[in-house]
Formats: C-alpha cells, sequence, structure tokens
C-alpha cells in the first residue's frame, strides 16, 4: 500500500521540480535579478520546496546551466552527421545566448564557481568539436575557425544582448550579431 503513495510522492516532487526550473528559467530570462520567493510563487510551490531541491540561488543556476547544455548535447547527437550540424549548433546555442542571457551574467558571478563553469566549457567544447571539423573539411566553414573561436562569438554575442532592452530585442541583438559573425565565419 505504500509503493502507490511513494510513486505519487516521487511524481508530485518531479513535478514540483520542473515547475520550479520553468519559473526560474522564464524569470531568469527578464532579469537577473531573481529572489528565490518569486521563483517559489511563479512556480506555484511552497519555499520549503523550492529550497527542499535547491538549497541557494547557485544550485538552481547550475542545474539550468546543465539542463542548456544537455539540450546542446542532445541536438548534437540528432545531428551527428549532417554537414549543417555546426550551424545547427552555433544557431541554437546564439538562441540560448538571447534566451538565457541572465543565466550566463550569473554564471560569470561567484554564484557558479570557476571550476564548474570549465567543466561545462569543456562539455560546450566537445559538443562543437566534431561538427566543426566537418564543417570545415565540407568546406562550409573557414579553415581556421577553432572552437575558441566559438566562445569568442558566444562572448561577442553576449555583449550585444546585454543593451538590449527586452526578449524580443535580445533575440534580434543575437540573430543580428550571427548574421555578422556569419560572414567572417563562413567559407567564401
Amino acid at each position: 500500500m505504500s509503493a502507490p503513495v511513494q510513486e505519487v510522492r516521487r511524481s508530485d516532487a518531479r513535478r514540483n521540480r520542473e515547475a520550479i526550473l520553468c519559473a526560474a528559467r522564464e524569470l531568469f530570462a527578464e532579469s537577473g535579478a531573481v529572489a528565490m520567493c518569486e521563483v517559489a510563487r511563479r512556480a506555484g510551490v511552497g519555499q520549503a520546496t523550492l529550497y527542499r531541491n535547491f538549497p541557494d540561488r547557485g544550485a538552481l543556476l547550475r542545474e539550468l546551466l546543465d539542463q542548456e547544455i544537455e539540450d546542446l548535447e542532445r541536438l548534437g547527437r540528432e545531428h551527428a552527421g549532417d554537414p549543417d550540424a555546426f550551424l545547427v549548433l552555433l544557431r541554437n546555442v546564439v538562441q540560448m545566448v538571447a534566451r538565457c542571457h541572465a543565466i550566463g551574467e550569473l554564471a560569470g558571478e561567484e554564484v557558479v564557481r570557476s571550476a564548474e563553469i570549465e567543466q561545462r566549457r569543456r562539455r560546450l567544447a566537445e559538443v562543437f568539436r566534431v561538427p566543426l571539423q566537418e564543417a570545415k573539411a565540407a568546406g562550409s566553414v573557414r579553415r581556421e575557425v577553432t572552437v575558441e573561436d566559438v566562445f569568442q562569438i558566444i562572448r561577442m554575442l553576449r555583449g550585444a544582448v546585454e543593451d538590449a532592452g527586452g526578449a524580443a530585442a535580445r533575440a534580434a541583438a543575437a540573430s543580428r550579431g550571427l548574421a555578422i559573425v556569419l560572414d567572417g565565419l563562413l567559407a567564401a
């Protein structure tokens, strides 16, 4: 008799956790200055539930960053062998930069420790490594482009969206920035 109750609790706990992550993603897309109580309110959970899942803001941000990287890794696997995989991944990262700009800003603060940032950076580099090699081999991307250049592009586009207004303005700035970058990145 206790097994069904445990399953209900587990599914309820999973729903609460997902609601918290969804609310945090939405709020951090709007601003980096988000109080944990705002996340709980938007998620429709109590603060005890929020803190049981994420003991502090850093834990919440780390989870959001990990989910974004996991989504990118999944996209990379889905497009493995696709000659346009590099551009698909790059466009996705640019959309992520625009959508999650506050998460990126906060990742640069003490909220996310530098060792964790380096681990995520390595994961992101690995996502781009093979698709970039394949794009260069196919002649669609200039041969001198490196994974480090991808990180430079991300940093530049983060700067472009910082000064933009709301979500639509950030998306437009990121899209325009990518169009400019692609002019120099793509092979003639």
